[in-house]
């Protein structure tokens, strides 16, 4: 299992990335960012900011989540492979819906066009980047995104109390795995998924986490307490 952190956004760019630096210390496995433009987010270009973090550190890198439904799937395709080539092996991508009529509209979108977007906008991005590293589908409602993930052999990605098409999506896909949002750490495992991302607002957010995962997982507690920590 990856164990990891991811922010939603609404911190400034720099806390953001110190964020990240704090969960390498931690030895944890990811750092995921949300891609949102409304306020109280400051996390518009989550490709920017973690191409910034993977020059400062050596964690896997994904996002929570990109907008497959607002974003043009060739400037997706450019600006993530362009991430991927800058850290190579260490890149995947959540691709989500959003939820937010208003947002869509600055993007000359309806809202109510956005599941057929999601399917369509999904499959010009893989027609247009076919050495793309893995893609997990965010499903917070629709079954038809749990169903798409399983089709095309992608991930599946769920907060931890909104779960009711994991078990449709496992009976399809040839090869599942479900990642879990959580905002705490005993929530997320108890769903025992492939890759867990916690919620963190502040390194003293991560140091505990980290804390937590070695006495949740003593398998792990050598290799946490190996980690060397940065002195700058």
């Amino acid at each position: 299992m990856q164990i990891g952190v991811f922010t939603a956004g609404d911190l400034q760019p720099s806390e953001i990335v110190t964020l990240a630096i704090a969960a390498e210390d931690a030895g944890l496995d990811v750092f995921a960012v949300g891609e949102h433009h409304n306020p109280p987010y400051n996390s518009s270009c989550p490709a920017t900011l973690l191409a910034h973090i993977a020059a400062r550190t050596t964690l896997r890198l994904s996002t929570a989540t990109t907008l497959i439904t607002t974003n043009d799937p060739a400037r997706l395709a450019a600006e993530y492979a362009t991430l991927a080539l800058l850290a190579a092996g260490r890149t995947d991508l959540v691709l989500g819906r959003g939820n937010t009529a208003r947002v869509f509209g600055w993007f000359g979108k309806e809202i109510e066009y956005s599941l057929p977007l999601t399917i369509e906008h999904h499959l010009a991005l893989k027609a247009l980047w076919p050495d793309r590293p893995y893609l997990w589908h965010a499903c917070t409602r629709s079954p038809e995104i749990a169903d798409l993930a399983a089709e095309h052999d992608d991930g599946l990605f769920v907060f931890a109390d909104q779960t009711e098409h994991v078990a449709r999506y496992r009976d399809q896909a040839a090869h599942p795995r479900v990642g879990v949002l959580a905002t705490e750490l005993d929530e997320g495992l108890a769903r025992e998924p492939d890759r867990l991302l916690v919620k963190v607002s502040s390194p003293a957010d991560v140091e505990k986490l980290g804390s937590a995962v070695c006495s949740a997982l003593p398998h792990r507690r050598s290799s946490l307490a190996s980690t060397p920590h940065r002195t700058s």
